[in-house]
Parts: C-alpha cells; structure tokens; sequence
C-alpha cells in the first residue's frame, strides 16, 4: 500500500505543476477599459507625436493700435489667423476668449461705413394725433437699435492658460500662426467650457468650510490628456497632472465625458495607435466672498 500511497502522491504533485505551467501562459482576457478611464502618469509618457509644440488658443483680434508689422519670426501661440502686436497680453477676466470693446467698435466702425447717411430732414415731423384716451404712439426704434449694437458689449475676456510672462492688461493681444485644424478645437471649447464651468461650480458648492479656506485664492491647475477615435467620440482621460483638488480634477474629465462625441475630427489628427490625442490645462483661480467669521 505504502507504494501506491507515494505514486498518487507523486502523481499529483505532477499534475499540479503542469496546471501551474499551464496557468502562467494561457493569457487572460484584458478588461475593456471605460469610456473615459483615469489614469495617473507622467507627462513623458504621452504617446503624442502629431500635438503641436505651440500652445493652441482662441482666436482674439488684437486693436489695431496694439498690431505690429507682419514678420517671418515663429510665434508661440497658433489661432484661426496670423497676427502680430506689440507686446503681448492677456485680458484680466476670465471667460469664452474675446475681446468684446475691439469688436463692438469694429462692427460699429462697419455698420457706419455700410449705411448710407440720412438726409437732414426739412422740418420736424408732427407728432402723431393722441387717440380718444389721450395715448400717442411713440417711435422708439432708434432706442432699439442702440439697445442692440450695446448687446453683449462688455471687458474682453480670456479663456486659456498662457505663460506667466504674458501681462495682464485691457484686451488679450497675441502674436499667432495660422492652425490648420483651429476650428475643430473651436467646436471643442464650445461643447465643454460651460460644461465643466458648471462642473467647478457643482464643486465649489459641496466644499465645506474647511475645504473652502484650503481652495481660496489659489490657482488649480489640472493638466489632462484626451483620446478621442477616428470618429471623435471620446474613449480615454489621462490626468497629466492633479490640481491636488480631486473634484477639479474629475470636473475637467467629466465636461468631455458629457459632451462624450466631438464630431468630424480632421483624419490628419489621428495618430498611428488609432486615437487623436488632446491635451489640456485647466486652471481654476478660485476667490470666494469674504465668509463671516462665527
């Protein structure tokens, strides 16, 4: 008995190394990922090789007292048109990139030159007959009409992340180069600015009064990497680099999480392992009201 105890045994020690062998080369099924899985890594391991070197931004047309000559220098921001200043700046409030007095004025200076001068009139009209009740009606499409051209004027705005050596000033003035493909990260902007906006205000209102002290007066920033297929739609998020506040972090993921689908990306975009790589910079510049002291 006491041999065939020790052949069983041998044998099954045998069959339990082969299963352990066979264990170690039979591959296991790789999970599929999420729509927009979150990863933590270095920025050196981007696989991006088509990302411009030169930071991307929203088209601002400069003043034209603020525009300098055209030269054949490379300028470090690309945008929908070439332009040249005089010295760089940015604008002191944050927003949708614009430089709304220029344009007001520009349109203004347009319309006048587009519409034909009014001949002086002889005499004054007489005002219209008051009806039995003693009403008049009163004309006020002229009122209207500046009511219309004042729409939306307001303090230019500025929307990216620039360097620190860019000035703050009254309107945002850039020297850019002309990007091919600027109108796709146009519609980009539009279908997430507000989207993740309202993500960081979501955020601020959960903060309690702790984290609202830690958060105040400080910028966050949030670097992110995007890939999005060959048909836009959004397959993975790398978080580059935390604002060290989760919630800011998660609001810049989850504003292309819902806008999920960026259509009619340029082929050219699309790099050799099949995605389009996107990268980002979040900055949240958080100044809260003065809280009153319990």
């Amino acid at each position: 008995m006491i041999p065939v105890v020790r052949a069983l045994f041998i044998s099954f020690i045998v069959h339990l190394i082969f299963m352990m062998g066979m264990a170690l080369f039979i591959p296991t099924p790789a999970k599929k990922p999420d729509v927009a899985e979150i990863e933590i890594i270095e920025t050196k391991n981007s696989a991006s090789t088509k990302q411009p070197k030169q930071q991307i931004v929203r088209q601002a047309l400069a003043p034209d007292k603020l525009k300098a000559p055209d030269n054949d220098e490379l300028a470090r921001f690309l945008s929908e048109q070439r332009q040249r200043v005089k010295k760089e700046s940015q604008a002191a409030l944050s927003g949708m990139t614009e430089n709304n007095d220029n344009k007001q004025k520009q349109e203004a200076k347009k319309e006048t030159q587009t519409t034909p001068q009014k001949q002086p009139q002889q005499q004054a009209k007489t005002p219209p007959p008051a009806d039995k009740d003693g009403y008049r009606d009163v004309d006020i499409s002229k009122e209207m009409a500046d009511m219309n051209r004042l729409n939306g004027m307001g303090p230019s705005r500025v929307g990216e992340s620039l360097p620190t050596d860019v000035s703050v000033g009254s309107f945002t003035a850039l020297n850019t180069d002309r990007y091919t493909y600027y109108t796709f990260y146009a519609r980009i902007e539009e279908l997430v600015r507000f989207r993740w906006e309202s993500q960081v205000g979501r955020a601020i209102d959960s903060f309690d009064r702790a984290t609202m002290l830690q958060a105040s007066d400080r910028n966050w920033v949030t670097q992110v990497e995007f890939l999005l297929d060959a048909r836009g739609e959004l397959k993975q998020a790398i978080i580059m680099k935390s604002s060290g506040i989760k919630k800011f972090d998660l609001a810049a993921v989850n504003a292309f999480k819902e806008a999920r689908i960026f259509p009619n990306p340029p082929k050219e975009l699309v790099e050799d392992d099949g995605f389009i790589h996107l990268k980002y910079t979040f900055n949240v510049n958080y100044r809260p009201p003065a809280m009153a002291v319990r």
